[in-house]
């Protein structure tokens, strides 16, 4: 699942399984092998709202694109990597 601090600080909305057909037809289509899917992800990492859609359609089509979770992991790593790009760092203690 997206760490629950990742979706806060993302901003980031469930998403239907309706919501998310048109992407999933475009990644079915567009992307034949895991590897392929694990590829698209380079090219958004600096996308939280695609990142998020794609987590959203590798979950609701689970059975065909990624029964083994391995691709929804890789997903959320890249969202928790957003997700701390965009937390200021804590304020160093005064000495």
């Amino acid at each position: 699942m997206i760490n629950r601090n990742t979706v806060k600080v993302l901003q980031l909305k469930p998403i239907t399984r309706t919501m998310c057909h048109d992407f999933y037809v475009k990644i079915n289509s567009e992307f034949k092998t895991p590897e392929a899917i694990k590829e698209s992800v380079s090219w958004w990492q600096d996308d939280s709202e695609k990142l998020h859609n794609l987590w959203w359609v590798l979950n609701y089509y689970s059975d065909r694109l990624d029964p083994d979770r391995n691709l929804r992991a890789f997903v959320e790593k890249h969202l928790d990597h957003l997700a701390r790009k965009k937390t200021p760092p804590e304020s160093a203690p005064e000495a």
